[in-house]
C-alpha cells in the first residue's frame, strides 16, 4: 500500500518532522527489506500468512523456511532474521496495544466504559481476555492473509 505512494524516501518527507532525519543510505537499506519481506511473504502458501506459528513451532517450520527463502532467492539465515523480526514486532505491538488499554474493544463484545475501569484489577482484565479468546494458537494476526 505504501509502495504505491512512491519510494519511502517520499513518503518520509511528507511526514512532518522526519523530512531531513534520515538520509538516503538509510532510505535505500530500509527499501532494501522491505522488498525482501515482500519476496517472502509472496513466497509463502496462503495457510502460512494466515498461520506464522507454522513456520516457528511446527515440525516442518525449517524446510518451510528454505521452501520460502528459496523461492524469494534469498539464503535461508535471511529467512530466520525476516521471522525473529516478525516475532519482535508482534510482540511489541502486543505490548503497545497493552498498554494503551486496548485490551477487549467494544467491537469484541468489551464494555466502553468497563475498559478503563479494569485497569487495576487484575481479575477482571484476566475474564475479559477469557472472555475475548478465540480458540487456537498463536497471537493471530498472520501476515495478511484474509
Amino acid at each position: 500500500m505504501v509502495s504505491k505512494m512512491g519510494s519511502m524516501a517520499g513518503v518520509a518527507k511528507m511526514l512532518p518532522g522526519l523530512g531531513g532525519m534520515i538520509d538516503n543510505s538509510q532510505m535505500a537499506q530500509v527499501e532494501k527489506r522491505i522488498k525482501r519481506s515482500e519476496a517472502m511473504i509472496c513466497s509463502m502458501t496462503k495457510r502460512e500468512r494466515a498461520n506464522p506459528e507454522l513456520l516457528l513451532t511446527d515440525k516442518t517450520g525449517r524446510s518451510r523456511i528454505t521452501r520460502i527463502t528459496k523461492g524469494a532467492g534469498l539464503a535461508f539465515e535471511d529467512g530466520l532474521t525476516f521471522m525473529s523480526e516478525f516475532q519482535k514486532m508482534r510482540t511489541m505491538i502486543s505490548r503497545m496495544s497493552k498498554q494503551a488499554g486496548m485490551g477487549v474493544s467494544p467491537e469484541e463484545g468489551g464494555d466502553a466504559e468497563m475498559v478503563p475501569a479494569m485497569a487495576g484489577n487484575r481479575n477482571a482484565r484476566r475474564a475479559a481476555k477469557k472472555k475475548g479468546k478465540k480458540g487456537g494458537r498463536g497471537g493471530g494476526m498472520g501476515f495478511g492473509a484474509r
